[in-house]
């Protein structure tokens, strides 16, 4: 895809971003049917009530949910303010007044959504756990106890929400669970919150569309039902693009893949670096080097579902003409349709090459028009001796670029050596497994070759194509 320099690059995120909540996925086809949900926090305070004094504890809590939920999707943005303790960072008390306000009612055209994003269902709640209980940190507890409060907690919580409704923008999705944990405290019969993970010394909660500033949604009508562009303030080149190149990109991506995926999706578009970063992996984003990633809540592989499923654009998605647009959301709609069959840990000549080689379909006539890099490379007597590992994919420069475009040309070989149903059922078998004797086994399964014969005919059909 293209990096923010303006050079043809693929997405290096788009494979391996993985953290929309504070639930990632983990684990692969091979893992158990729990392997793909991971809890942010390692100790949590078990909700089970023992006592009458934790009876009270989690009623008092729970009544202070309930009212942040109300308070949120009604988008009082006063009231909210009510729930928040005095002690709380401006910065966790930003998040809540910007996403209240997000929720907040909007004037609109007639026959025109609003703008806001629907939800079928949207609620924070306590979580059952049966860890052992976390203490609120001695500097945050001082500061309550010199407020006068009389209790505090570190709860455990859910978010449990599911994007839809009765009007658009809606898509239809499964509940995403966001687990987290929130500092709470007493004062006489009423309780508000004062952090989350991050007062605890770990990460922040994963920031979710809503809490950032300006949101502003429209739906798109695709062959699986309602489509949703999200975006914030100075991208109306990029949503304008989308809106009209996403129905046809769902179409391409059915054409290899098939109809077992949703074919609707949520897409992002992001103004500021710092939005994309927040979307994506906090603290490590990858602005400089990716148009755009895929990112998701959770994989149960047993059943081959996926859930909250997301693709984010940078702010470089504004420079791009619509035909390399196009191209990299048809990449990224491929890492969403493949998601649930493609384990953590499958290589990335496979998974990145099948993903740009739906994506560049029918965008060029010659060979060194799709890989140019790797031309050079070729012609210079460097002809690939092997698929490209990891790391390739990972620096920067000139290694990546050959990587990437070696990824695509071997997707583009099995394509036209065998075909692309092959190539599909070839992907199936090596993506879903990160062991080198599984994936080999695969090759042959699918090619009806072993892993070196498939890459000797690949550096012959390279030299072809070059010379």
């Amino acid at each position: 895809m293209v990096s923010l320099r303006g050079r043809w690059r693929p997405t290096l995120a788009s494979a391996v971003v993985l953290i929309l909540g504070v639930v990632t996925g983990c684990g692969g086809p091979d893992a158990s049917p729990d392997a793909g949900s991971v809890s942010s926090a390692s100790t949590t305070t078990s909700t089970t009530p023992a006592n009458v004094y934790e009876q009270q504890r989690a009623a008092g809590v729970t009544r202070l949910l309930d009212e942040l939920t109300e308070t949120i999707t009604s988008g009082n943005v006063r009231e909210v303010g009510v729930l928040l303790d005095d002690t709380a960072t401006p910065a966790f008390k930003n998040r809540w007044v910007t996403a209240t306000a997000n929720f907040r009612p909007r004037e609109f055209s007639r026959g025109e959504s609003d703008g806001r994003l629907r939800f079928a269902h949207f609620d924070y709640q306590l979580a059952p756990t049966e860890e052992a209980e976390t203490l609120v940190p001695a500097d945050v507890q001082g500061l309550l106890d010199a407020k006068g409060s009389s209790d505090s907690w570190v709860a455990p919580v859910e978010l449990r929400y599911a994007l839809g409704g009765e009007r658009a923008p809606g898509v239809d999705e499964s509940e995403v669970v966001v687990s987290t944990q929130f500092v709470v405290a007493r004062y006489g019969d009423e309780w508000k919150l004062v952090g989350d993970a991050e007062a605890l010394g770990g990460e922040p909660t994963p920031t979710q569309l809503w809490e950032l500033p300006a949101l502003s949604v429209t739906d798109v009508a695709t062959a699986g039902g309602t489509s949703v562009i999200a975006s914030y303030p100075r991208t109306a080149q990029t949503v304008a693009n989308l809106r009209r190149l996403l129905p046809d990109a769902v179409d391409a991506v059915s054409a290899f893949w098939g109809d077992s995926w949703d074919r609707r999706a949520v897409v992002v578009a992001t103004s500021k670096p710092n939005e994309f970063e927040e979307l994506v992996i906090q603290g490590r984003g990858v602005t400089g080097t990716a148009a755009a990633a895929t990112v998701y809540n959770r994989v149960d592989y047993p059943r081959r579902t996926a859930t909250g499923q997301r693709v984010v654009f940078t702010p470089a998605a504004d420079d791009l003409a619509a035909p390399t647009l196009a191209v990299v959301l048809r990449h990224e709609l491929t890492h969403v349709a493949a998601r649930a069959q493609t384990a953590l840990d499958a290589p990335l000549w496979i998974t990145e090459g099948v993903a740009e080689f739906v994506g560049r379909k029918g965008t060029y006539t010659r060979f060194a028009d799709a890989a140019p890099d790797l031309t050079e490379a070729i012609r210079a007597g460097d002809v690939p001796a092997g698929l490209p590992d990891a790391a390739a994919f990972a620096m920067d420069g000139a290694t990546s670029e050959v990587a990437y475009q070696s990824a695509w040309s071997m997707a583009a070989y099995v394509a036209d050596r065998y075909d692309e149903a092959r190539l599909k059922r070839l992907y199936l078998g090596v993506a879903a497994t990160a062991d080198p004797a599984r994936q080999d086994a695969a090759i042959r399964a699918a090619l009806g070759v072993d892993r070196s014969e498939l890459v000797a005919g690949w550096g012959r059909w390279l030299d072809g194509q070059v010379r």
